[in-house]
């Protein structure tokens, strides 16, 4: 694809948003939050709400849930929160604005190339991998976990949307500050944080939403951490090896089903 015409349709971007860098970087990215977690998130409600259609129900994890489909109530709690904590993206991102301001930072107009792009993006991985899996595995400390991370554990079988059902302080500390901490330390532009963000968002999503479905990135890592609460605390599953805290996991038959399904026939019934 030719370079110059990616630019080309970026300055439209740009344009769009009156080539006002506070605009882009504040409701521009909270734009694209909103909509890839919603376009995404509302498909899996559906299900999560009708039970339909009922092929969907042979790919979930955890059968023989007695709450699902969910209630109204929970419905209700569910979008009250989440719809919460979606909206402080925007003050943190005029924070984030504010401190690049302070610290003299240019934001850059011209895309980055392919090699930056890429190097870029396996960062972030890295950064977010070891700052999820610290901040979360403190807040499994027994003083925060009921202060704090207890209310996300309310859905010991996730769905898609309780991705960000949670306590505001962790949505923030652990959640939202691993995403935007990577493109932070590079100084990265703009339109790498949009394609992580969008990237981060689908995975969060698919991993809490309860179904191992075909040609999607498997459930089944951290839907164990929900079962179990105290092993697979983070996202690639890296730092869980080394430190050991997948080790029940590894026994479990969700290990064996922990990879991605390339047949409609569910894993749980290939692997029982």
């Amino acid at each position: 694809m030719d370079p110059s015409w990616i630019q080309t349709q970026w300055d439209k971007v740009e344009h769009f948003f009156g080539n006002d860098d506070f605009n882009i970087h504040v409701y521009g990215t909270f734009m694209v939050s909103f909509i890839v977690y919603w376009s995404i998130g509302l498909l899996y409600t559906f299900v999560d709400v009708t039970g339909k259609p009922k092929f969907m129900l042979k790919y979930r994890v955890q059968s023989n849930v007695k709450s699902y489909p969910i209630s109204k109530a929970q419905l209700v709690d569910l979008l009250a929160v989440v719809i919460t904590n979606e909206a402080l993206v925007i003050p943190l991102s005029i924070l984030a604005f504010k401190l690049n301001q302070w610290n003299g930072r240019i934001f850059q107009h011209e895309l980055p190339d392919i090699f930056t792009s890429i190097f870029s993006i396996f960062f972030f991985l890295m950064v977010r991998e070891s700052s999820f899996y610290y901040s979360h595995r403190l807040l499994h400390h027994p003083f925060l976990y009921k202060k704090i991370h207890k209310k996300h554990h309310t859905w010991v079988s996730p769905i898609a949307i309780a991705a960000t059902y949670a306590h505001p302080v962790e949505h923030i500390l652990s959640n939202m500050l691993p995403i935007i901490l990577g493109p932070s330390i590079l100084k990265s532009h703009l339109v790498l944080l949009w394609i992580w963000i969008s990237w981060v968002t689908f995975e969060t999503l698919t991993v809490h939403s309860g179904f191992h479905l075909p040609g999607l990135m498997s459930p089944e890592f951290h839907d164990f951490h929900h079962l179990k609460f105290n092993y697979n605390y983070g996202t690639t599953g890296w730092l869980d090896w080394f430190h050991g805290t997948d080790s029940l996991f590894r026994k479990s038959k969700e290990f064996k089903r922990h990879k991605t399904l390339w047949t409609t026939t569910p894993l749980k019934i290939s692997l029982p």
